[in-house]
């Protein structure tokens, strides 16, 4: 059929995994209290300018307020292993890739000691959280007292993400 859609939408993939969120419990609270979700995509309502030109005033309003291009849709504050938190870009499903700007923002993240990933699809999302949650508590002090040798290594979390 004709404009049948199959499979669930990135709104909802987020929706499902904010609700899983409320029902997991971390240090005695709903793991939902750690997670914000920041307001980076989407389409927002424009309008046509005296020029002719479509702009949209929210838009640049979340712009003045600092929106940044490809910043990871969730934003889980919780400092896990050698990582501060966990930044996820999701994607609906297996057919769905990151951005030139996504990627380049989840490489500056790394870089500064987040795990941040893509995942894809409700499944992916869920199984990413379980297994960073599953890192233990923060081990900064090694972090910062580690030789030279050891604070050049790569540190990645890629491995709990599909391919972005």
């Amino acid at each position: 059929m004709k404009g049948k859609r199959i499979g669930l939408s990135e709104d909802e993939v987020q929706t499902g995994v904010m609700n899983w969120s409320k029902r997991q419990k971390f240090k005695g609270r709903p793991l939902f209290d750690y997670i914000h979700h920041s307001p980076n995509g989407g389409k927002r309502a424009a309008k046509v300018g005296s020029s002719g030109k479509r702009y949209s005033p929210e838009a640049a309003k979340f712009k003045r307020m600092g929106v940044k291009a490809g910043y990871p849709d969730l934003i889980i504050d919780i400092a896990r292993g050698a990582y501060h938190g966990l930044r996820i870009e999701i994607k609906k499903d297996g057919n769905s890739y990151a951005t030139p700007a996504q990627k380049e923002r989840i490489e500056m993240l790394a870089k500064e000691g987040y795990c941040a990933v893509v995942a894809k699809g409700i499944d992916n999302v869920i199984e990413v959280i379980q297994q960073y949650i599953k890192l233990g508590d923060f081990d900064g002090v090694s972090q910062l007292t580690a030789d030279k040798k050891k604070r050049k290594k790569k540190r990645s979390c890629g491995y709990m993400s599909a391919k972005g």
